[in-house]
């Protein structure tokens, strides 16, 4: 290293006066302690740089996990609810049947992808932790009364939940101040309402005493999708029974002022005493599954739970 004191020698006066070094050697002094702070500042930058490295490792690992949880989330539902609408297709027994070939489809997948998952450190979970029984009930014979030829009549007892909801009417065969009703609970806490003036249809919806008309149109027949929330496509907001709180009992009134087709599955278990071909059929279908999810790695605990109801109006 260069030599930093100079060739000459220091003030003598000031070393005399002073008793101490002269200007000189406080000039080599201060560029001594100028390198060594320079030295300090260099050392900071570098333990700032590898703390922010280290930290933006973890946070692209934190990421990476996380990515790779959703992803297996995702495939774990799309797993279950193709288990669930395969079991349903084949199905030919009763609720009991389609429960079992649900879990027995998901333990299977879980067997699968848990040897899967380890070999890459990470430990999985898959478990149909609930079911839901229900119902699908539909009549295309052209008829909205009961089975014993009711203008009034309950579908359903007990219900909750909907999907796949969908009346349609076809013809009005009643007098212009008649209406066809479809009822949740009674008529003080939500009914749908159609009637025709010979010209037009009209279709409304009192919910709690708020009525609030869906669609008029000319057209021959309409077509009312309570799921989808639409009368003959065109969305219609009120329609949403799962407005309605609690528990309630689906019905039919003036069911023979208007003929047509409709179809419904139930969160709830229901059947009919007659088996004509005329009639309204019932059929054991499962509503909901839920499955539960965990997804451990060294670095993350993934926990959530997948419901399974195809079918069912989202909001």
């Amino acid at each position: 290293m260069a030599d930093l004191r100079p060739f000459g020698h220091g003030d003598a006066r000031g070393d005399r006066r002073a008793g101490g070094p002269g200007r000189s050697d406080r000039a080599q002094i201060i560029l001594v302690g100028a390198f060594a702070l320079a030295v300090v500042f260099v050392a900071l930058a570098l333990v700032m740089n590898a703390a922010i490295y280290t930290e933006n490792l973890a946070t692209r690992s934190e990421t990476a996990g996380t990515a790779d949880a959703h992803a297996f989330q995702r495939a774990t539902s799309t797993t279950a609810e193709d288990a669930f609408r395969y079991a349903h297709e084949v199905n030919d027994s009763d609720h009991a049947g389609l429960e079992k070939n649900v879990t027995q489809a998901m333990t299977a997948y879980y067997n699968v992808t848990r040897t899967q998952q380890a070999t890459n450190g990470r430990l999985t979970d898959v478990t149909v932790s609930s079911t839901t029984r229900g119902t699908n009930i539909s009549d295309d014979s052209g008829d909205f009364q009961s089975e014993f030829d009711d203008d009034d009549w309950t579908l359903a007892n007990g219900v909750s939940d909907t999907r796949r909801f969908r009346v349609d009417v076809d013809n009005w065969n009643g007098p212009v101040d008649e209406e066809f009703r479809v009822v949740a609970g009674d008529v003080t806490n939500w009914y749908l309402n159609v009637s025709y003036d010979g010209t037009d249809y009209e279709i409304g919806v009192n919910d709690s005493g708020v009525y609030d008309t869906c669609a008029t149109t000319g057209t021959a027949a309409i077509s009312i999708d309570f799921s989808d929330g639409t009368v003959n496509g065109s969305p219609c907001s009120a329609l949403d029974l799962h407005e309605v709180s609690g528990s309630y009992d689906l019905q039919f009134e003036n069911g023979s002022v208007a003929s047509g087709e409709y179809s419904v599955i139930v969160d709830a278990e229901e059947s009919y005493g007659s088996a004509d071909s005329d009639d309204p059929t019932t059929e054991d279908v499962l509503y909901s599954m839920e499955v539960d999810l965990a997804y451990w790695t060294p670095e993350l605990r993934y926990e959530s739970t997948i419901r399974v109801a195809p079918g069912e109006y989202d909001g």
